[in-house]
C-alpha cells in the first residue's frame, strides 16, 4: 500500500459519502412513492458497497479504480445537477397541479417523479465514476454555437 493508495481510498470514501447522502436527502423531493424510495435507496446502497469494496481492492491490492473517478468537480456537477433537477420538477409540480384535471394528477406525478429518477442515478452515475457532465469542458466559443 503506498500513500497515494490510502489519499485514492480516502477521496473515493468521503466522495460515496457525499454522494449517497445527497442523494437520500433528494429522494423524500424527488420520488412520488414509498415504493420509489425504497427500490432507490437500496439500489444507491449496493452501488455505493460496491464502488466501496472496489476503492478496497484499489488501496490493498494495488488495482485499478481506487478513487473511482472521484473528483471535487465532479461531486461539484453532481449537486448543480442534483439543484437543476428538484427545480425543474418542483415547477412541473406545480404546473400538473394547476392543469391537469384531478383524476390525472397523481399517475403524471407518478411518470414525472419515475423519470427524475432515473435522471437522478443518472447524474450520480457520472460523478462516482469519473464521467462528469461536462460543464467543466465547456469553452465559451462552445456556448455561443
Amino acid at each position: 500500500m503506498t500513500g497515494s493508495a490510502l489519499m485514492d481510498f480516502l477521496i473515493a470514501v468521503i466522495g460515496l459519502c457525499l454522494i449517497v447522502y445527497l442523494i437520500f436527502m433528494a429522494l423524500d423531493f424527488i420520488a412520488p412513492d414509498e415504493r420509489f424510495k425504497q427500490i432507490a435507496k437500496y439500489a444507491i446502497g449496493g452501488v455505493a458497497l460496491l464502488a466501496f469494496l472496489v476503492a478496497i481492492r484499489g488501496v490493498l491490492f494495488g488495482g485499478a479504480g481506487g478513487s473511482l473517478g472521484m473528483t471535487p468537480v465532479n461531486l461539484i456537477e453532481f449537486v448543480i445537477g442534483l439543484i437543476v433537477l428538484m427545480v425543474v420538477l418542483y415547477i412541473i409540480y406545480m404546473a400538473i397541479d394547476l392543469l391537469a384535471p384531478a383524476p390525472f394528477v397523481v399517475p403524471a406525478k407518478y411518470v414525472v417523479g419515475a423519470i427524475a429518477l432515473i435522471v437522478l442515478l443518472l447524474i450520480a452515475e457520472r460523478a462516482l465514476f469519473g464521467g462528469g457532465l461536462g460543464l467543466n469542458n465547456l469553452s465559451l466559443q462552445q456556448l455561443r454555437r
